[in-house]
């Protein structure tokens, strides 16, 4: 075999990885499933539960708080008064909130049913802003019942006011009395007498004025629509609530499911190109095997592709032997070996197909032949390797044969490396299928013994922890990476456009055959001991 020099190691996945959007468009298009339920859903619950809810209206009474400046300009030695406005709003809206004035409305509305733990319950009173206004907010399902609460609890707090400002007056005016009485009948015909006389009508004239310093200037309307349940504004929330979670839920799965679900990932962790991607079909399932697929459609254009890309990987080399190897095992690598080697025989190729695998060596089995000797007897034995040599469907092949007490040891002996060399001068293509390279070590004394390893993933089913275990591995013996086989990826849409009649699918799959069988005839004869 000839000498040839080898390729860098694969980069690290880092250096090749896609742009944040890019993945975050292949993780929406391989969780689309869940985005789209979690979308639907859970407006639709937002729906349901809105539509359940009992509809509430609300209606609004402001009141607007004065001060008490009259009576502090004519009464502030007498008049206990309160200059800090912030402290004045505070304090007037903690009195708007208390029980007694709920207590009041209760009793003022004298309805069965209304408590005054229910007006508490209906009725918030929130500022509106730094103004000197407050809302009071009631909530009914009874638009007009939620009105009639607004405004007689404003009238409640009013009148309370009022009634808390009058005794205030009245126990000046009584101060003012005492005073007077305590005077002299000079004294009170005096200036001073005069003042507080002056005063006391001030007062009566004020507990006759006096409002509380409130006054109800907006009254609650009876409200025409509700305010609760908000049906429209509920599923906007339930939308984007429902997007939130199917991302968090697809991030979820991401790091759960640790397999392989997009070729690009595949080809970002081990930075080599994709030589070919494999369509899911039964046609190329373990158990058929063992017959050729018809030169027609997507299965066998998937072969001829990947063979159409070794064979141009590089002009400047000759790659003959070909190594094929997964990172576990169900990843469809001796499919793809296999199927490989009949796009091979069919265009005219001499195709050796080895089968390295002598722990569970599944070919012949699938092929329904059967083989006394194989690839374990002739390295274990040192025969020659034509007594081993079969032939099915064109391709010639040698079998693993029963599986030997040292498979390794074996793999990484001289005569192994003998019979590559042996292959590589007389056959135009030599495809070695090899155990999984992530499970056994058997696949590592070949990586550097040949023109070029293949690597199989299989998308959904290859976990991306063996798959990283692979990469590390052929990166530290500098394996002379071919590229990457994608298997079990969607069939195309547009198939239909491989497809050709049947009869020039016959005609061309038994002209290959025959090519291989007369090929096969050619390398037997020039064969020697290796």
């Amino acid at each position: 075999m000839s000498t040839i020099p080898k390729p860098d190691p694969a980069p690290s996945h880092a250096d090749d990885e896609r742009p944040a959007f890019e993945r975050a468009i292949a993780i929406a298009r391989r969780n689309w499933p869940i985005l789209l339920v979690s979308l639907i859903v859970v407006p639709i619950v937002a729906l349901a539960y809105s539509l359940a809810q009992t509809k509430q209206y609300t209606a609004t009474a402001t009141l607007l708080f004065g001060n008490s400046s009259l009576n502090q300009q004519l009464f502030a030695d007498l008049l206990p008064t309160d200059t800090d406005s912030q402290r004045e709003a505070e304090t007037n809206l903690r009195l708007v909130q208390l029980e007694r004035i709920s207590e009041r409305t209760a009793d003022a509305l004298d309805q069965p049913g209304v408590t005054t733990e229910l007006v508490s319950e209906e009725i918030e009173v929130t500022p509106q802003g730094e103004s000197d206004l407050i809302a009071i907010d009631a909530t009914d399902p009874s638009p007009e019942n939620a009105a009639l609460l607004a405004n007689e609890f404003a009238e409640q707090y009013i009148d309370f006011r009022r009634e808390t400002d009058r005794k205030k007056v009245a126990k000046a005016q009584q101060l003012v009395e005492t005073r007077l009485t305590e005077m002299t009948p000079a004294e009170r015909e005096g200036q001073e007498g005069q003042e507080f006389e002056q005063r006391k009508r001030q007062l009566a004239l004020i507990s006759t004025l006096e409002t509380g310093d409130t006054e109800l200037v907006q009254e609650a309307a009876v409200p025409d629509s509700p305010s609760s349940p908000q049906t429209k504004r509920n599923v906007a929330l339930g939308i984007l609530l429902g997007a939130v979670l199917g991302i968090c839920l697809a991030l979820l799965r991401e790091q759960l499911d640790r397999r392989l679900r997009d070729p690009e990932d595949v080809a970002d962790l081990f930075g080599v190109p994709i030589l070919a991607t494999i369509p899911e079909s039964a046609m190329i399932s373990g158990a058929e095997l063992g017959r050729a697929l018809a030169p027609s459609g997507v299965e066998d254009e998937a072969f001829r592709m990947l063979r159409a890309s070794l064979r141009y990987f590089n002009v400047e080399r000759d790659v003959t032997t070909v190594l094929v190897t997964s990172a576990v095992s169900q990843d469809g690598k001796t499919t793809v070996a296999w199927n490989l080697a009949l796009a091979e025989a069919r265009s005219d190729s001499r195709t050796l197909y080895i089968e390295a695998d002598l722990r569970r060596p599944s070919l012949l089995s699938a092929a329904a032949t059967s083989a006394t000797e194989g690839l374990g007897q002739m390295l274990a034995s040192g025969d020659d390797a034509s007594r081993a040599i079969t032939t099915v469907q064109g391709v010639d092949v040698l079998p693993a044969g029963p599986p030997p007490p040292n498979p390794a040891e074996l793999i990484e002996s001289e005569r192994m490396s003998e019979l590559l060399a042996w292959a590589a001068g007389h056959y135009d293509r030599v495809i070695i299928d090899t155990p999984p390279a992530a499970v056994v070590a058997d696949p590592v004394a070949l990586y550097n013994q040949v023109d070029g390893v293949v690597i199989v993933t299989r998308l959904r089913k290859s976990p991306r922890d063996a798959v990283e275990h692979l990469r590390d591995q052929l990166a530290n013996t500098s394996a002379p990476i071919l590229g990457v086989v994608i298997n079990g990826v969607r069939t195309p849409a547009d198939s239909s456009y491989y497809r050709v009649p049947s009869k020039a699918s016959s005609n061309g799959n038994h002209s290959a055959v025959s090519r291989s069988k007369r090929h096969r005839g050619d390398a037997l004869s020039s064969r020697r001991n290796p």
